[in-house]
């Protein structure tokens, strides 16, 4: 992530975005490409460079090699990482093995079986299947200084919510929403950084739903009304008003919200038919 970016939060695919993707990526490669950057967390380059040889089942993992390192240019070598094979990805990565009958690469180019798939090539057919699903949904527009046949040019380029690295960032959130660690999420996703991996933390939406169920677990009445309080007060007769005995009822924690509302409205029907 960028300096410039550090407070913008990336997104992450929902469960059922992620199955509208799915269901419409009818190719077996990119449907096998996008299967592997999601349960594994993988780039779009690592999915490209991936080679069978890479690839443990006996250990269910892959060897990400040679990947992005800030010191690159230095030392002349990225980073290696190994990478857990969830059981979900296990057998239909077994399966594309076998279809596409041995070779070095994992996605073979579509030109060229010795060569790798191209990023530009995956991310353009991937592309097309999400814009089936209806997530090709533009964000930001953005100026770019380029040159075309010699001249410089001035263009305005769409850049749009959700992208092949969102399947990266949907793995990110999902493990963390899953309880898994920080620092493990860090190692699986190759990052240098811990402030690159706390995001995965801000827009873990299940975690802190979680979080804040538990908070308010005890009603709120409970934790603002002092209950001791609540108790020494005298209770009017129900004769007298039965709606009020009904709140006293509530704020003692004798009914919770749901009873009292049913109760409510059932003296409510009561005394619509007596004064019928």
């Amino acid at each position: 992530m960028k300096m410039g970016n550090r407070n913008k939060l990336p997104n992450a695919f929902t469960e059922e975005q992620m199955v509208r993707l799915f269901e419409e990526i009818d190719r077996p490669k990119v449907c096998m490409a996008s299967a592997l950057a999601f349960f594994c967390g993988l780039r779009i380059s690592e999915v490209c460079k991936m080679k069978i040889e890479d690839i443990n089942f006996s250990q269910k993992q892959i060897k990400v090699v040679n990947s992005k390192y800030t010191l690159r240019g230095k030392t002349g070598y990225g980073k290696d990482r190994y990478v857990q094979l969830p059981d979900p990805i296990i057998e239909p990565l077994k399966m594309w093995i076998d279809l596409i009958s041995g070779g070095k690469w994992l996605f073979p180019s579509d030109k060229s079986p010795d060569a790798p798939l191209r990023k530009k090539s995956l991310y353009e057919q991937y592309s097309i299947f999400l814009k089936h699903a209806g997530l090709e949904i533009p964000e930001t527009k953005i100026t770019v200084n380029t040159q075309i046949n010699g001249k410089k040019r001035t263009m305005e380029v769409v850049r749009h919510k959700y992208n092949f690295h969102t399947l990266r960032h949907t793995y990110g959130t999902y493990l963390r929403n899953k309880g898994v660690p920080i620092e493990d999420i860090k190692e699986f996703m190759g990052h240098e950084r811990f402030d690159t991996t706390l995001v995965y933390a801000k827009i873990a939406h299940h975690r802190k739903r979680e979080i804040i169920n538990g908070a308010f677990n005890v009603p709120l009445r409970t934790q603002t009304i002092p209950q001791e309080e609540v108790k020494r007060m005298t209770l009017p007769k129900p004769t007298e008003s039965p709606t009020e005995y009904l709140q006293m009822r509530m704020l003692r924690g004798e009914l919770n919200e749901e009873e009292y509302k049913k109760q409510l409205e059932l003296l409510q029907m009561c005394n619509t038919r007596m004064i019928e």
